[in-house]
């Protein structure tokens, strides 16, 4: 982290005046350019007492400059009124970017200076002073964005965080041939990080696996979701922000599972979801899970080119249950219906046309109460 300015201002400032609120005209935060604060505003050229050319119908620009009054770059306000300016709703002393500074200066993660009371002197408004400041934020800012990128990257270890982070985050003490142990490989998922919405609500619910906070409150979390791995920061105020969503282990496999199902298996729980898809009318995708008494699982669901999908123990199935939501289930045991029946009953669903998405809902509908044995061709 880098040197804050966390040493008492009363040092630096001037005694304060009468007016809690700045009754002089605000000082520019910019880079400082001159000794004396100056505002923008024209150069006066004088009293002109010649009223014949005098035109109110006419709006002339004062191209000019107008000087603050001697000292003022160095006024500071009441202890009382900066607290309240700061941590209020608004501000009528501050701008949007004077007011974000000064709250990065005075991060009550960082800073304990609230804790001073009356004793507290505000910090002067030099040009000089101000852009000390707003040097060493921008530096801070800086590490902040490394430490994301890194830990949104792929090379982020859970177990050696590496030297962006403190080092209290890296456990000195690893069982006996813990240490240079293999990371299984993440792949990025780009069309899961994209359903933020859908994710703040899963996660909401969940408990990270990791979590970290850095100096200025900011939490680094990682959550595990099935065969996912979910990473995010959460803000001061608490808002969570996802950065990346990784498959842990291989890609989600294209066309077939680890195992393979025999149609005489039979089947003992039928199970209709529903996820978030970025195309088609309704915005949404159904599909039907069927499990067997020997422990597969297939997934069965209808695409909108008219094909009919049928995938044995897909790996990422846990991570895509967890996202979707549940419409209907139903525990088939004891049934009769077999793989081998649903096999054949997809195979005659399949489509060389394209489909319409209500129609792909009808067919997984369909599909669910072929299974329980509740439809027959």
């Amino acid at each position: 982290p880098q040197a804050r300015l966390a040493a008492p201002l009363s040092a630096m400032a001037m005694a304060r005046p009468a007016s809690s609120l700045m009754a002089t005209s605000r000082i520019s935060m910019a880079a400082p350019q001159v000794a004396t604060a100056r505002l923008s505003a024209g150069m006066p050229r004088g009293v002109d007492l010649n009223l014949d050319k005098f035109n109110l119908s006419q709006v002339d620009i004062w191209a000019g400059t107008l000087a603050a009054p001697e000292g003022a770059e160095k006024l500071t306000i009441d202890t009382e009124a900066f607290w309240l300016d700061l941590d209020g709703p608004s501000s009528a002393t501050f701008t949007a970017d004077d007011r974000a500074l000064l709250s990065d200066i005075y991060n009550p993660t960082l800073s304990d200076r609230r804790n001073d009371g009356a004793c507290f002197v505000p910090p002067p408004t030099s040009l000089t002073y101000m852009h000390k400041l707003k040097q060493l934020v921008k530096e801070e800012s800086m590490v902040m964005q490394e430490r994301k990128a890194h830990f949104f990257s792929t090379d982020f270890n859970m177990e050696n965080v590496g030297p962006l982070f403190p080092s209290s985050w890296t456990s000195s003490i690893q069982l006996d041939g813990q240490a240079q142990g293999a990371v299984a490989p993440r792949v990025p998922r780009p069309e899961l990080e994209a359903q933020q919405e859908l994710l703040r609500e899963v996660l909401s619910s969940a408990t990270p696996a990791f979590e970290r906070q850095t100096e200025d409150g900011t939490h680094f979390l990682v959550y595990k979701i099935g065969s996912l791995e979910v990473r995010a920061t959460k803000a001061r105020d608490g808002r969570l922000s996802i950065g990346a969503v990784f498959s842990v282990g291989s890609a989600p496999p294209l066309d077939g599972g680890c195992r393979y199902t025999e149609d005489s298996e039979k089947v003992v729980k039928v199970t209709k979801y529903v996820e978030r898809c970025s195309s088609g009318k309704l915005r949404c995708k159904y599909y039907v899970v069927v499990r067997t008494e020997e422990g597969n699982a297939v997934v069965v669901e209808k695409l909108l080119n008219g094909s009919v999908v049928w995938t044995e123990n897909p790996e990422d199935l846990e991570s895509r249950n967890f996202l979707a939501k549940v419409m209907r289930s139903e525990d088939c045991k004891g049934s009769t219906i077999t793989v081998g029946e649903l096999r054949g009953s997809a195979r005659l669903s399949a489509a060389s046309d394209g489909m319409s998405p209500s129609e792909c809902k009808q067919y997984a509908q369909t599909a669910y109460r072929l299974a329980i044995g509740d439809f027959v061709y």
